[in-house]
């Protein structure tokens, strides 16, 4: 009783937040812009129209953009000369997901802070955490686990681990049967191994400038 009574209190409490930043619980959908879900936060595809939406607890998106995703020809933050974008104003950032990430073929996500697992093909802009996917697993930001068949990041801090492994800018430890980085700070493992000092099979490293 005391649990219900407590539940009851925390929902008419998160509905009563300001007009500015509704708040949902325990379920609603994440194609909304301006809210913040406690719970579940349920949908289809990422909708690039929302933004400042913030999911605490899971995020579930049904079936999930993963087999496309497998398919871009590049990374959707690449500009005409390879650099990315500037990210957007705090108040103005698309999708957040503070808990759990999860898709059944893989899916697109602006922010995740915790894990994020998909099937086939995941992208996410900035990740803190722990990031899995059985294709392709692309991130412009990641600091943590990156996990897949191929594991890319234009900027990595933390562990990468894949058939082939990729970073512009690496500080940590590259797992794969090919691992590449064009600015390290680590160490790879794998049968071929190249960053910018030089090209070897089995370890590589580099730690200073």
């Amino acid at each position: 009783m005391r649990i219900f009574l407590l539940s009851l209190m925390m929902l008419v409490f998160l509905q009563a937040q300001g007009q500015h930043h509704k708040s949902y619980f325990p379920l609603w959908t994440y194609h909304q812009s301006d809210i913040r879900i406690y719970g579940v936060g349920v949908g289809w595809l990422p909708i690039y129209e929302t933004v400042n939406t913030t999911t605490n607890g899971l995020r579930l998106e049904v079936p999930g953009p993963g087999l496309f995703l497998a398919f871009i020809p590049r990374a959707p933050w690449d500009t005409a000369h390879g650099h990315a974008d500037p990210a957007p104003p705090k108040h103005k950032q698309p999708e957040k997901v503070n808990g759990l990430n999860l898709s059944a073929l893989g899916s697109m996500c602006y922010r995740v802070n915790g894990i994020s697992l998909g099937t086939i093909a995941q992208i996410n802009w900035r990740v803190n955490g722990i990031s899995v996917s059985g294709g392709m697993n692309l991130a412009e930001k990641h600091n943590g686990i990156q996990v897949a068949a191929m594991s890319l990041s234009e900027k990595m801090h933390g562990l990468q681990i894949g058939i082939s492994v990729a970073s512009e800018y690496m500080r940590g430890v590259q797992f794969g049967f090919m691992t590449s980085s064009k600015n390290t700070r680590g160490l790879q493992f794998g049968l071929w191994n190249v960053n910018e000092k030089r090209k070897l099979p089995i370890v590589n490293w580099n730690f200073r400038p």
